[in-house]
This record gives structure tokens, sequence and C-alpha cells, in this order.
């Protein structure tokens, strides 16, 4: 009985079969959750870029309030709000975004968002309300998330699905 048990015991580590079906096990699980996180990490990268032009929107609107002078939203490419903004009153930068990467940005019109084509700014007067409505739509490269944001024309901003 004591052999039994020493050859028991002096037995260590792991067969090349049982290595195998464990390292089998892990594959396939790395498999299912590799495109579940993809999504989840897209989803995060819009939901930022939505949640940046909320902030800088509020920004322009306090300040401009606080200020009583005009404050400007503009896109660092006049082409692509996906490169980043500035918000700015006269010659003073008050906030300054940088390009989120992946994240692409457009602007559309709906019931509350009228102007066709590109949004070139988004000027708040004194009293804290934009010269007119604007709607970006925030989707990542190579996904269907989306995430809306509308500045109506009371100035404040609100997110959601599309």
């Amino acid at each position: 009985m004591k052999a039994r048990h020493a050859t028991r015991c002096g037995a260590r580590g792991f067969t090349l079969i049982e290595l195998m079906v464990t390292l089998s096990i892990m594959a396939i699980m790395m498999a299912i959750a590799v495109p579940s996180f993809r999504s989840f990490v897209n989803g995060q990268r819009v939901k930022s870029a939505a949640t940046e032009i909320m902030t800088a929107v509020l920004i322009a609107r306090s300040d401009a309030i606080k200020r009583n002078a005009s404050v400007t939203i503009t896109p660092t490419d006049a082409a692509d709000w996906a490169k980043g903004w500035t918000v700015t009153v006269g010659a003073a930068t008050l906030h300054q975004q940088e390009a989120i990467e992946n994240v692409s940005a457009t602007t559309y019109t709906n019931a509350i968002c009228t102007s066709a084509g590109s949004v070139p700014t988004v000027v708040f007067s004194n009293t804290g309300r934009p010269a007119s409505a604007s709607c970006f739509k925030f989707t990542a490269d190579a996904s269907t998330t989306a995430r809306c944001v509308k500045v109506d024309l009371t100035g404040i901003p609100s997110s959601g699905s599309c």
C-alpha cells in the first residue's frame, strides 16, 4: 500500500493530452469572446465621442451666457467633425477636442434639424441659444453602433441611439 501511495504523490504536472484539451477549450472561448469585446469597444468609442460633443455644447452655451458674447464651436477640419473641434469666444479658445480614433461623425437632418448639408459651425448667442439646431451622428468604423446628438433651438443637447 505504501508503494502505491508513493507513486501517486510522485507524479506531478500535466499530460500532453490534458494540456491540449485545455488549450483547445481556451481557443474556443477566445473565438467567442473577441467579437463581443470588439463590439463593446466600438460602442464605448461612439458613446465617448457623443459625450465629448455634448460637453463642448454645454461649455459653449454656459460661456455664452456668462460672458454675454457669442461662442462658436468649429470643427478642426471644415469637412469633418470627427477630426475634432474647438470652442472659441473671439480669439480665446475655451475648449479643444482632438480627433477620436476609429469614429466617424456626420450631420443629418430631421424634424429638429432642418438645415441640409454639413453644419460648418455651431454659434451660441449671449442668450445661450444656438443660431440653428444641429444634429450629429457618430459611428464606429466597421460597426453598426451609432449614437446621435441633437442640439435644439433651446441649446440643450440630447443624446440617444439613432
